[in-house]
């Protein structure tokens, strides 16, 4: 099973400047930020509103939202019921950071469902 600590290691993706995971309802799980505990929260609402909205429409699911800023951009993934929000270096494109992100989230829940296997 994955846990917290795994998620440690996503500071060292290149273009990720700082991240949080957060629960649904707002609780900081891990994270690198110095952020409120009231983005916390909104960045929990804000991933709670994004898969509501989708469920109502015949769309599937995104794999992640971002919002873009002029020197950085805020990249939101839903992982399991919590969201883990990342926000990118200076000038990072989004297309590859996030392609990044998924690998190294595919990477940690295969070690670990191989590991229950073992």
């Amino acid at each position: 099973m994955t846990t917290i600590l795994d998620f440690i290691k996503i500071a060292r993706i290149q273009g990720v400047d700082s991240y949080c995971l957060v629960s649904a309802d707002g609780r900081r799980m891990a994270g690198n930020t110095a952020h409120s505990d009231a983005f916390c929260e909104d960045l929990a609402r804000f991933a709670g509103e994004s898969a509501r909205v989708t469920e109502e429409t015949t769309f599937a699911p995104p794999a992640s939202v971002s919002i873009r800023g002029p020197e950085t951009s805020l990249i939101v993934i839903p992982v399991g019921g919590y969201a883990l929000g990342i926000t990118t270096a200076a000038k990072t494109p989004e297309g590859p950071l996030i392609d990044d992100v998924m690998a190294f989230l595919r990477r940690i829940r295969h070690q670990h469902t191989v590991s229950q296997k073992s």
